[in-house]
């Protein structure tokens, strides 16, 4: 830290050297005392795009957020990972933007703000679907922006969106993950719970369900068996 002031006092156009030593610093700090590595951090960011060095400056914002996820402070770490994916964006590095925004996205949806995560989702699906190194991944994004509508309680807006989603990405039409949004729609429609419980148990066989899908199928069931008019008369 002493370092970094001296640049800073006696040599003004070191910035870059500034930043340098805040970062070093932020990572001595970061064992005994998290909020000063923050802080040090911080400051190394505002050096770095103060220089016009977007890409170190989006390095450390994802550094930065996930010091506070480690925290648990999830508003700041939020936060900051959409302004490390706004910097990776800039730079024209589209895989490390949508890994941010894809925290962003899951963090949301575990919060219950399902329509942010949708439109996150579909967001980094588009950015997806016309990059060849990208494409594959589209599937998985669109199935859990389809996901998000279902928990939101719109089978409406989640049927008008998976054909939208196949007219992106022909990838996406015809897929596993197309046709299991396709069955948890019907099943939602229907109000059968019998048949989604079968879904995703086929579902499941073959690609096991990470715990955050899990956690947002759940979320699908409680909604559905809810909106039941069956369940009215019970």
């Amino acid at each position: 830290m002493q370092a970094a002031q001296c640049y800073a006092n006696y040599n003004s156009s070191s910035k870059y050297e500034t930043a340098g030593n805040y970062v070093k610093a932020s990572t001595s700090y970061r064992k005994d005392n998290p909020t000063a590595a923050i802080e040090a951090l911080l400051k190394a960011i505002h050096l770095y795009a103060e220089e016009g060095k977007f890409n170190m400056a989006a390095k450390y914002e994802k550094e930065l957020a996930e010091m506070y996820e480690a925290e648990l402070d999830t508003s700041n770490s939020l936060k900051h990972y959409e302004i490390a994916a706004e910097y990776f964006e800039n730079e024209n590095s589209p895989s490390a933007a949508n890994q941010c925004l894809l925290k962003v996205a899951h963090f949301g949806a575990t919060l219950g703000n399902f329509s942010r995560a949708v439109e996150l989702f579909e967001q980094i699906a588009g950015t997806s679907v016309n990059n060849n190194l990208l494409k594959w991944s589209a599937k998985e994004y669109f199935l859990k922006a389809g996901l998000c509508n279902l928990a939101l309680g719109d089978q409406i807006e989640a049927k008008k969106s998976l054909e939208r989603y196949s007219a992106l990405s022909p990838e996406f039409h015809g897929s596993r993950e197309y046709n299991f949004l396709q069955q948890l729609i019907t099943a939602y429609e229907k109000f059968d719970v019998d048949y989604f419980k079968k879904a995703v148990g086929e579902y499941s066989e073959i690609s096991p369900l990470q715990p955050w899908t899990s956690a947002v199928l759940v979320t699908i069931t409680e909604k559905l068996k809810s909106d039941d008019p069956a369940e009215d008369f019970t």
